[in-house]
């Protein structure tokens, strides 16, 4: 048996991926219009660990040779980013990504002549003083500021430009994941619309937007509500776990080594929910000598908790204290109101709306029909059996 990577090498794509015809079918169906002139942009939802950032990879290997695909994480530029993310950076890392989409597709010969360009257009976007300058040599150097409408206008027009002007290009996508992060903006609604804004009139640009997100988070309302930016116009696609039956195809293709009862097939499922992170999780701590049944499959799970539910450790590590109680407060409850949270928690109002949301915009819970409850209850099993292991829930 080998052991299976949870975060996929780019470069080993196609000997990892697994099924998602379906879905793939659909995204191309909308994003192939732009060979015509047609754009749509769209908005890819689903739990964490559901696969979306490989599928995402998937679509940008596998795409037309007539098209350009660039890809961001939010999630990467608020990690190298040491003060408060701005739309600034956020859109000079797409600026890079755009150029290294084009230098990756562009011919030899004409490397060295995009480089100079990419020079000058640098300089384009920027303020120059000659009175905060210094002098080297006696000739005066200006100092250089980066202005922010300047650089919004280059970049949000750049992908239609680009396209207008290479020959067998037809079309620019441009895939934004983890998308939610954007929340942490100054102002996100203000960046929304300027997406929209410049979106709208280009006929050979195509956004992707993808995030871990509930459904009922407000980022998806500003990104793609009634009154948001974009105001429905962005298609919306789910990305769905395996179910029992793609759950079984899955382990017949890629790991026939592994043998189960019906029950601990079963129970298998029930434990994983058809999320691919979960499954490769559990298939690293199974073994080829054994046929697992249901009392097998509860042993492995109890006993490997922490290797199968890593995924949920590391994001527990990562939330203020804040964030944690809401979360152990709504432990044991099928579903609680807001105002039962309030009762049972010494935190403000206004506090409590704030991380409510942050949580929503984690992926972590989902608000319906006046309650709330977790996206994902594997969180909620992994924090009771600390609780019982150790007699506390972890810090």
């Amino acid at each position: 048996m080998s052991i299976v990577p949870l975060h996929i090498p780019i470069n080993e794509i196609d000997r990892y991926f697994y099924n998602r015809t379906e879905d793939i079918k659909k995204i191309e169906y909308y994003l192939n219009s732009l060979e015509i002139g047609i754009s749509q942009s769209l908005l890819i939802r689903g739990v964490r660990g559901v696969g979306k950032t490989f599928l995402l990879q998937k679509l940008k290997q596998d795409s037309k040779k007539n098209f350009l695909v660039s890809y961001i994480d939010i999630s990467r530029i608020v990690g190298i980013d040491d003060t408060q993310l701005t739309a600034q950076s956020v859109l000079l890392e797409l600026l890079d990504e755009m150029n290294n989409t084009i230098y990756d597709k562009i011919h030899d010969g004409k490397k060295v002549t995009f480089l100079l360009k990419k020079l000058i257009d640098k300089l384009k976007i920027k303020d120059f003083s000659f009175s905060k300058g210094i002098h080297m040599a006696e000739i005066p150097i200006p100092a250089t500021e980066d202005n922010y409408k300047k650089i919004s206008k280059f970049v949000m027009e750049y992908p239609q430009n680009v396209v207008e002007s290479i020959d067998g290009i037809n079309g620019f996508i441009i895939i934004i994941d983890e998308f939610q992060m954007l929340k942490k903006l100054k102002n996100p609604e203000s960046f929304f619309w300027l997406m929209r804004s410049y979106s709208q009139f280009q006929s050979n640009v195509s956004y992707v937007m993808s995030g871990s997100i509930s459904q009922t988070s407000d980022a998806i309302e500003m990104l793609n509500g009634a009154t948001g930016a974009f105001g429905g116009r962005m298609m919306q696609i789910n990305i769905d776990p395996f179910t029992k039956h793609e759950t079984k195809s899955y382990f017949n293709d890629r790991f026939p080594e592994i043998k189960f009862t019906d029950d601990g097939f079963n129970r298998f499922y029930e434990y994983t929910k058809g999320i691919p992170m979960y499954i490769n999780s559990f298939y690293n701590a199974l073994s080829s000598h054994e046929t697992y049944d249901e009392k097998s499959i509860d042993y492995i799970f109890l006993n490997n908790m922490d290797q199968i539910l890593v995924m949920w450790i590391r994001i527990w590590g990562t939330l203020n204290k804040y964030e944690k109680k809401i979360i152990c407060a709504m432990l044991n409850k099928e579903n609680i109101s807001w105002s039962k949270l309030e009762r049972s928690l010494d935190m403000s109002p206004a506090t409590l709306t704030k991380y409510i949301k942050t949580l929503q915009d984690k992926g972590i819970i989902k608000y319906h029909d006046g309650n709330y409850n977790f996206e994902d209850l594997m969180l909620k099993t992994w924090l009771n059996n600390e609780k019982e292991r150790t007699g506390v829930y972890p810090q």
